[in-house]
C-alpha cells in the first residue's frame, strides 16, 4: 500500500473519531465564537482536524513506520509501509480522544470566562445593594 494512501486512510479514521466526539459533545456546529464569552468554539471542523492529526501522530509513533528514515540514507532493509486493522481502529479511538482533549480545553476556557463574568456580576450586585441600603437609611 502506498504511504500517502495509508496517511489518507489514517487521517480519515481519525476524522471519523473526531466527528464522533463532536456528536457526543454536542459540537456538530460550524466553528463560531461564543457571543457571551468570546471563546472560539471549534465545532465539528476542529474536532475532525484534531482527530485526523492525532491518528497520524499515533501511527507515526507506534506503527510499523516508526523507525523509518525520513532524512538521510535508509538501511538496506527499510520497513515497507503497511496498515494493520488494529492500527486503523486505534486511529478512530485516537481521533475521539484527541478531539476530546480539544473540546475539554475549549470548555475549560469557556467556564473560566463565565465564572469571571458571574463573579463580576455578583460584585456589582453587592455594591448596588449596599448603595441602595445606605440610601434607604437616609430616607
Amino acid at each position: 500500500m502506498d504511504t500517502w494512501l495509508i496517511i489518507a486512510v489514517l487521517f480519515g479514521a481519525g476524522a471519523l473519531g473526531g466527528i464522533t466526539n463532536a456528536a457526543i459533545a454536542d459540537e456538530l456546529k460550524m466553528p463560531h465564537k461564543d457571543p457571551e464569552t468570546l471563546v472560539l468554539r471549534p465545532g465539528w471542523v476542529g474536532n475532525v482536524l484534531v482527530g485526523g492529526v492525532a491518528a497520524l501522530v499515533l501511527w507515526g509513533l507506534y506503527g510499523p513506520m516508526a523507525n523509518a528514515v525520513v532524512i538521510g540514507v535508509a538501511p538496506v532493509e527499510a520497513p515497507a509501509p503497511l496498515l494493520r486493522v488494529a492500527e486503523l481502529f486505534a486511529a478512530v479511538v485516537t481521533g475521539i480522544g484527541g478531539s476530546r482533549v480539544l473540546t475539554a480545553e475549549v470548555d475549560k476556557l469557556l467556564l473560566a470566562r463565565q465564572n469571571k463574568a458571574l463573579t463580576e456580576a455578583k460584585d456589582s450586585l453587592a455594591t448596588a445593594v449596599g448603595t441602595l441600603a445606605q440610601e434607604a437609611r437616609h430616607v
